[in-house]
């Protein structure tokens, strides 16, 4: 029952965010009482915080394995933010505000070291290890503006997400003067 919590969690705070889940809907969906759910998690927030340790321990083993594959900077980019658009189609946006807005301090803090160790840093030591970066650009500053571009096509509708979001990483290597 464990993991079927988690796999009901997961789908509704992706498509709701914090707020606006509960365990009464959690408990609904899986016909389980509420008391069930608290045998097994102490509140709401540790619910979410189990949810997103398994999804960043996921979304960082595949995000590095993508890294290590023989292909280009650029397509090794690529093929990062399809993954994360496939495997996470909802706003980091809302997730990074659920967190700092939303959670206790401590779980907060947990939850963002989960982030940058699982999310932001296969894209990080990708970026540090690129030799035809500008040095003038700072690969921590890259990384932030590219998580930001990523975001803007996570939720999109699915017949112009992937082009619309190859376009606009396309765009942010090479820009858009000759």
């Amino acid at each position: 029952m464990y993991e079927e919590i988690l796999d009901v969690a997961e789908e509704l705070f992706m498509k709701q965010g914090y707020n606006d889940t509960s365990t009464r809907q959690i408990a609904k969906i899986l016909e389980i009482t509420q008391p069930n759910i608290y045998y097994h998690f102490k509140n709401k927030e540790e619910i979410y915080y189990q949810v997103m340790q398994r999804l960043a321990n996921e979304v960082g083993k595949n995000l590095s394995e993508l890294s290590a594959k023989e292909n280009s900077f650029e397509e090794k980019i690529i093929s990062m933010a399809f993954y994360l658009q496939k495997r996470h189609p909802f706003s980091l946006f809302m997730m990074m505000h659920d967190i700092q807005h939303t959670l206790n301090p401590e779980t907060a803090r947990k939850l963002f070291t989960l982030w940058q160790d699982s999310y932001k840093r296969p894209f990080l030591d990708l970026f540090e290890r690129e030799s035809q970066i500008r040095t003038s650009v700072d690969p921590e500053f890259a990384v932030r503006q590219l998580f930001i571009l990523i975001s803007a096509y996570l939720d999109s509708p699915a017949e112009v997400r992937e082009e619309n979001l190859k376009q606009a990483i396309e765009l942010f290597f090479h820009g858009v003067l000759q």
